[in-house]
């Protein structure tokens, strides 16, 4: 553009400037009053740029990437699009020092418009800001109807710009192609991208073909799609976050986790993957690697929009598993670093009383698992006015469950999971870990041991090799003696050996089996196990009626 249309351009738009230096913020004004553009605010810290973004609308966003004490430029970035103030027809340029590989692929992952590296002159400003510029343009009717929510208008503009021959005919197609998805029309959106595909290799059009794959369903061509990508561009952070995706779709978390750890030490300032990372990790019993995830986790919450409670609730559970029934120098280690984290939590969201609630119910399991039975009781409590399973939300009233179980009181945590079962049976996430709290109320390391017995069994039962079976099964009930499939995996090979040897009406073996069944009394209608416990006590009633008549 020449100088005139320059001037009539950067004169129509709003410019925030955000530094820490005050003799930044002037040079930066000098060089964009240079160009024309006479609306120009500042702010010296994150913050004061997201309450300046409150209150008014920004066209170009320049922003420095170390801030002082405070947000960085990456987390202002973060939290205005997870506040929706920065509008898609807005640009936001991040300026900075800054050239370490995890701290430039951090900042990528938000999506700048552009990343200038310091010392920056006006020469470079100019024809960076001159191109983002043209391409505002060519692109504003797509992005102005994404910012009224008009996701159809949006795909008419996109359809209507890529008739046109335009330089962004790339941009558009690829914009075009995620409408498409945008809008669960994944048939359009696969004939954009194959016909990409079909005349040259780009990383965006493959990105998009295994997005549209797993939209339809077709999760193992996903995942050809998303392991060519990483294996052409290891850099394309966000194909290991859907390859981790599809992978956990079909069940293969181990796999998921292997994918996730390799894009952390990619790009580890990524909170959120920080945290899907222990969440996959704990899933897996990997409590070593969930620990270290969540403490990431909870380090890169500080100023950041994603700084929450659950991020201490997350790494002081973890760490309570990891220390439980361990009392030498390491567990008490870790014990504390779980009491002093939920400690910090406390602080920093002292206005919250939920907080409070959490803190202490954790705390009490934290001291139980040490031996610590005093201080654990003494935990609950300080709540126990709070202490109502009927009103308590279904997070505390897990957490008050695991503490009881700690504390031996089995009965009473049986009790307020089968409480919330019946409020919460129609949600398969809090059903899940109800059951999975019931079935294994121990720590981590006796739930691997257990996990092992019962392989070894299920692999003799496949095997007919019913007496190792019913031996791996009763190794696995010593250390979670309420398991339910356990316990019903043994009645059914107890009963299968006997009816191998002509016994299948044998008293002793049905009292062995009534043993059994009876550590299932507690179960609530809604576990998953419980037709089968229905079925199989049945069955040992009529054997019963039968060998006594």
């Amino acid at each position: 553009m020449d100088e005139n249309e320059r001037y009539k351009l950067y004169r129509k738009l709003r410019f925030l400037i955000t530094d820490d230096f005050e003799n930044f913020r002037r040079s930066m004004r000098q060089m964009l009053s240079s160009m024309g553009a006479e609306r120009i605010d500042m702010a010296a810290n994150g913050n004061e740029t997201i309450a300046k973004c409150t209150k008014e609308h920004y066209d170009v966003l320049i922003c420095d990437f170390n801030l002082g004490q405070g947000k960085t430029g990456q987390q202002v970035l973060e939290a205005l699009r997870h506040q929706k103030l920065l509008r898609h027809t807005s640009l936001f340029v991040l300026v900075t020092a800054e050239t370490s590989r995890e701290i430039v692929m951090g900042a990528r992952e938000y999506h700048p418009d552009t990343y200038i590296i310091k010392p920056l002159t006006q020469a470079v400003l100019q024809k960076r800001m001159d191109a983002l510029l043209a391409q505002r343009h060519a692109l504003y009717p797509i992005n102005h109807a994404l910012d009224q929510d008009d996701l159809p208008e949006a795909i008419h503009q996109a359809e209507q710009l890529l008739q046109k021959k335009t330089r962004y005919h790339n941009r558009v197609t690829q914009i075009l192609g995620d409408l498409y998805l945008q809008r669960d029309a994944p048939d359009q959106a696969r004939q954009i991208y194959e016909e990409v595909l079909a005349g040259r290799e780009l990383a965006w059009a493959r990105m998009g073909l295994g997005r549209t794959a797993v939209a339809q369903g077709a999760l193992d061509e996903a995942i050809r799609h998303f392991e060519t990508l990483i294996e052409t561009n290891p850099d394309y952070i966000e194909a290991y976050d859907a390859l981790a995706d599809a992978l956990q779709r079909k069940g293969n978390s181990r796999k998921a986790q292997e994918v996730v750890e390799e894009a952390v030490g990619i790009s580890p300032l990524a909170i959120l993957r920080q945290k899907q990372l222990a969440g996959i990790a704990a899933s897996n019993q990997d409590m070593e690697t969930a620990a270290d995830a969540w403490r990431s986790t909870v380090k890169l919450s500080d100023n950041s929009i994603h700084d929450d409670p659950e991020n201490y609730l997350g790494l002081s559970r973890t760490l309570s598993e990891l220390s439980d029934g361990n009392t030498a120098s390491d567990g008490r280690d870790l014990a504390d670093e779980a009491l002093k984290t939920l400690k910090n939590m406390r602080r920093r969201f002292k206005d919250d009383d939920n907080v409070q609630t959490q803190q202490q119910l954790v705390t009490a399991r934290i001291h139980a698992g040490q031996g610590r039975m005093d201080d654990s009781r003494k935990a609950l409590e300080s709540i126990s006015d709070r202490l109502d399973p009927d009103t308590m939300s279904p997070e505390q009233t897990l957490d008050y469950a695991r503490a009881l179980y700690t504390q031996q009181d089995d009965g009473a945590a049986q009790q307020v999971l089968n409480q919330l079962a019946a409020r919460c049976q129609d949600d398969p996430k809090i059903m899940q870990a109800i059951e999975e709290l019931m079935d294994e109320p121990v720590s981590f390391h006796k739930k691997n041991q257990a996990r092992t017995h019962n392989k070894e069994g299920i692999k003799a039962f496949e095997n007919g090799e019913l007496a190792a079976a019913a031996d791996a099964f009763k190794q696995a009930l010593e250390l979670v003696p309420q398991h339910p499939a356990l316990n019903l995996n043994l009645v059914q090979v107890m009963l299968k050996h006997a009816e191998q040897d002509g016994k299948g009406s044998d008293p002793g073996t049905l009292s062995r089996c009534e043993r059994c069944l009876e550590q299932l009394n507690h179960l609530p209608p809604q576990h998953k196990q419980y037709k089968r416990y229905q079925f199989l006590t049945r069955k040992i009633a009529d054997l019963r009626s039968g060998s006594t008549t």
